[in-house]
């Protein structure tokens, strides 16, 4: 089983994936530190698995 966990952002219906970093202008989120950050993060959150991810944004399962 591949291991989709990973921060997570809503984008309408698109949902977002950062498996290791998320980087900006403005904040930089990385893997190893995922338990330390206060969620959400200009709208990132770290989930542990894509489809906790779609459950929490109500977004439908992704395509296989």
């Amino acid at each position: 089983m591949d291991d989709t966990s990973g921060f997570y952002k809503a984008d309408g219906e698109t949902l977002l994936f950062g498996p290791n970093f998320v980087e900006s202008r403005d904040y930089k989120l990385e893997r190893p530190k995922h338990g330390e950050y206060a969620y959400p993060v200009h709208g990132w959150y770290w989930f542990e698995s894509e489809a906790e991810a779609r459950e929490h944004f109500g977004l439908p399962a992704g395509q296989a």
